[in-house]
């Protein structure tokens, strides 16, 4: 859903790091569904994936609220 939502708000700006982090919500998902599949589950690779999130969500947020005071 993220990785949609980025996409159809592309022509706001900004929206650069949230098509990554959808992107990578995408693969990670998969990967998570086949390591949750096989014999030796393990959570360890969240962190990772939630701290890149974390991440491109900041940027986002900071894109994006610089193009709307930019707007006014």
């Amino acid at each position: 859903m993220q990785l949609i939502v980025a996409i159809r708000r592309y022509r706001l700006g900004g929206q650069w790091a949230m098509i990554l982090s959808g992107g990578l919500s995408t693969i990670a998902g998969a990967s998570f569904i086949l390591q949750a599949a096989g014999a030796h589950a393990s959570l360890t690779n969240i962190a990772g994936y939630a701290t890149l999130g974390g991440i491109f969500f900041q940027i986002s947020a900071i894109r994006l609220h610089r193009h709307v005071i930019e707007a006014q």
